[in-house]
């Protein structure tokens, strides 16, 4: 099988990513030296996917400044939406109508603020039976009190329908929608301007749309200002337990991150103090209490675990 396109979603308003989030876009948040969105085209890259597209919003101009020159995003297109902007189901059918695609072609889409780690011939295998499909979503299990809808999938695996989170009991473990999905171009009817992913790209109720389970695969989500603290504390810890792990290969690999900054002891990086991940200029910040520091400016003193970029700050609760 082969995918022809990819689609990073980075058009969101970042509301989850606190009050770094409105000044600092998300998909440029860091991954120890490089941002998500260097990460998931690399990661994109890495599954043989030539033709990269990236849709763009709020704060679009920072992004696509911050990709001019660099070679990470070289042959990437940035696909615009203005003046409104025109949700995934909109964006998908935005990337279709291009001259270049004009709705042929098998597409990948994938979240720029999560990862589902999987090579590229593991990914293919468990892809290959539902090539005829109109769209595929990728799935996987979660505790219903971090946030999340649930599908409700019949006996064949297809999708029947949704379960919104405030209908869910508390702590369940419930299946859910990555954000990652594989689509049959050819298959779409053709829509224009807004449209939600679940009325034109993948219409269950319409469709036959198969939920396919990511279990026990690797999965990294930087998609809250606690989780993206989580996650990086995480890839820490699992460089000091297994430092050969496919993810952080991947990592090294795309030289996101410096084995040489890096105090298991102390759990750090770059920094003197315990606990604190500093992704600025220089080693010696002045911090008594765990911190992630995104930037140069030395971070103040807190009681509470703190993110830090510039002269702003979010409480990690």
């Amino acid at each position: 099988m082969q995918i022809d396109y990819c689609l990073i979603l980075a058009a969101g308003f970042g509301t989850r990513m606190g009050k770094i989030g409105q000044k600092l876009p998300k998909v440029l948040w860091p991954v120890f030296e490089k941002t998500l969105l260097e990460l998931q085209v690399a990661y994109a890259r890495s599954l043989g996917i030539s033709k990269i597209y990236i849709n763009l919003h709020y704060m679009g101009e920072e992004i696509e400044n911050y990709c001019k020159g660099k070679g990470a995003f070289e042959g990437v297109t940035f696909l615009w939406e203005k003046p409104e902007i025109l949700d995934i189901g909109g964006a998908v059918h935005h990337l279709a109508r291009q001259a270049e695609v004009n709705y042929q072609g098998k597409l990948l889409v994938l979240n720029a603020d999560q990862f589902f780690y999987l090579k590229k011939e593991d990914l293919f295998k468990i892809l290959s039976p539902y090539e005829k499909f109109s769209g595929v979503l990728l799935t996987y299990w979660v505790n219903s009190s971090l946030g999340y809808n649930a599908l409700e999938i019949d006996n064949e695996r297809l999708v029947k329908g949704i379960i919104k989170n405030k209908d869910l009991k508390p702590n369940q473990t419930i299946e859910t929608y990555t954000g990652i999905s594989y689509v049959d171009l050819s298959q779409l009817e053709k829509v224009g301007g807004v449209s939600k992913f679940f009325d034109s790209v993948c219409p269950f109720e319409k469709k036959k749309i198969p939920a396919l389970l990511l279990d026990n695969v690797d999965y990294w989500d930087f998609g809250t200002v606690k989780r993206y603290w989580e996650t990086t504390f995480c890839i820490l810890e699992t460089y000091r337990s297994q430092s050969t792990h496919p993810f952080l290969r991947f990592l090294v690999q795309e030289k996101a991150i410096k084995s040489w900054k890096i105090n298991l002891k102390e759990l750090s990086y770059y920094a003197k103090g315990s606990r604190v991940i500093n992704l600025g200029l220089d080693e010696n910040q002045t911090v008594s209490t765990p911190a992630i520091i995104l930037t140069g400016t030395i971070a103040k003193n807190s009681k509470a675990s703190m993110v830090w970029w510039n002269d702003l700050s979010d409480e990690v609760n």
